[in-house]
């Protein structure tokens, strides 16, 4: 019996979409420190700063979707 069986298959994917979304949030979770840390240094050119609120929400954005992924995969 050399065939994976279903039940492996699907434990196996489920696994790799909880590593994946793991990283990603990880991951995300820098972008929206470094962009804290850049609100902090760009307080004098405001116009640069004006861009951050968009990257956090982009950021944000993301985790959601990671959450859903992860909360889809959980199941």
């Amino acid at each position: 019996m050399g065939a994976t069986e279903p039940a492996d298959e699907l434990a196996l994917l489920r696994a790799e979409v909880a590593d994946g979304t793991h990283d990603l949030s990880n991951a995300l979770g820098a972008i929206l420190n470094y962009v804290a840390f850049l609100a902090e240094d760009l307080g004098d050119n405001p116009a640069a700063a004006d861009y951050l609120p968009h990257l956090q929400n982009a950021a944000h954005r993301a985790l959601g979707v990671v959450e859903r992924l992860s909360a889809s995969g959980a199941r």
